[in-house]
């Protein structure tokens, strides 16, 4: 077997790969030795997966792509979602400073279910649009409630990107009918997207839980070659979309093939977009250089890769005449957004602060031109100015496995305005 870089002291376990009805699609422990002796019944007939024992503090490989059934796309309101189905399996919360011993791996209660996905866009821009709190799903089969209602997560997956989902336990084979409430959008609208998504609505769906559904996503699960566990990289998005750029060094990589399998319909391919953002190239401004040796194009931080650049005087996003300091944090592949993180910028000339941290905090915001990203606007800035971005907490998602390792221990930012803006 391939040798690893000891660095990133990558080490294998070998374990039975299950097959039939219950060989999931998903990222679960080896035959179930690290489960936690409190989870609910039938949670043993998980089957065991190959797992990567002490991944790298970054994006990695898994050991696997996954395989779902994408169900028919929805509109409710201004919002446009796509329902995805798999099979239960864990993933990993994040709270708090972010240190690697507060991702914490949630396993799935029981093995009758599904783990529930949902993306949620914006159909005239085809923006990826972020919940992080609020959104709530009820379950029922043949009018009767199943379980109490679930309150989703945000999630992000290098096939599926930023989306929110959660292990949804059923009693047994049958037409479920689910009930999606959505919240106002929690974050700053801007642009075509300004002032739209201020109200709640409710999205509904079925679909047949069987044993032809089971075997349905257990079909195209593609586990990769040991070799490839554990490297620096990502899969590649379940969807096509828009990438350019194909060097890890600037977080504007892409893959454009298809990762998986997605059911019997027709819309896994065009109709549901990707949340990649734009590329580096796409954002005007001056763009602000990192102190620091690195060899990559962006700023790095927690292996995230760091867009910041400054908007000339006079933009729309900014306040009267102000510049505007718009920071666009994303994974090193992909290109996906990292929402739900807490930012502030400190300004500093000549060793002097010209702008503290109090009074620069970077608001999460929403654009139909340069989607998610976070910014304040700044009075007074020019160039030789150094620019620290201090990360207060790092994105509070949920994470797939491939992420769980990486964002999470975010030292500060150095920056500079160059000299030749």
């Amino acid at each position: 077997m391939h040798e690893h870089d000891p660095d990133r002291r990558t080490f294998l376990k070998r374990t039975g790969v299950a097959t039939g009805a219950l060989a999931l699609a998903g990222c679960l422990g080896d035959d179930g030795e690290d489960e936690d002796e409190d989870s609910e019944e039938n949670v043993d007939d998980l089957p065991g997966f190959p797992m990567v024992e002490n991944p790298p503090a970054a994006v990695y490989l898994p050991t696997h792509r996954e395989s779902m059934r994408m169900l028919e796309p929805i509109e409710a309101g201004d919002y446009t979602l796509a329902p995805m189905l798999s099979y239960p399996h864990p993933f990993w919360l994040v709270g708090g400073s972010g240190s690697e011993d507060e991702a914490e791996r949630v396993v799935p209660e029981q093995s009758r279910g599904v783990h529930m996905m949902v993306t949620l866009w914006d159909d005239e821009t085809g923006i990826v649009l972020p919940v992080d709190s609020g959104a709530v799903i009820r379950v029922s089969l043949d009018g009767e409630q199943v379980g109490s209602p679930a309150s989703p997560w945000a999630m992000i997956s290098q096939q599926m990107g930023f989306h929110f989902g959660d292990n949804v336990p059923l009693e047994g084979d049958g037409t479920y009918a689910i009930e999606v409430e959505l919240p106002p959008l929690p974050a700053r609208t801007a642009g075509e997207l300004e002032g739209r998504f201020t109200d709640a609505e409710t999205a509904t769906f079925e679909f047949d839980y069987d044993e032809s559904f089971r075997e349905a996503v257990t079909q195209g699960v593609e586990y990769l070659d040991e070799e490839e566990w554990g490297k620096l990289d990502a899969l590649e998005p379940m969807t096509h979309s828009e990438h350019d750029g194909d060097d890890r060094g600037d977080g504007d990589s892409g893959h454009d093939d298809d990762g998986g399998e997605h059911g019997d319909d027709d819309h896994g391919q065009a109709a549901i977009p990707y949340s990649a953002l734009p590329s580096a190239d796409a954002y005007p401004g001056t763009h602000l250089e990192s102190t620091d040796d690195s060899d990559t194009d962006l700023p790095r931080s927690g292996d995230a890769a760091f867009l910041v650049t400054l908007f000339e005087s006079g933009s729309r996003l900014a306040d009267g005449d102000d510049r505007y300091l718009l920071v666009s944090p994303r994974t090193p592949y992909n290109r996906v957004p990292l929402a739900d993180m807490t930012m502030n910028a400190t300004v500093e000339r000549d060793g002097e602060t010209v702008a503290g941290a109090d009074e620069t905090i970077l608001e999460q915001t929403i654009d139909s031109e340069y989607d998610l990203h976070y910014g304040a606007s700044l009075p007074d800035v020019r160039p030789g100015d150094a620019v620290t971005i201090a990360i207060e907490s790092p994105p509070q998602v949920a994470r797939h496995q491939g992420y769980e390792t990486a964002f999470l221990e975010m030292p500060p930012l150095e920056l500079t305005v160059p000299e030749h803006e």
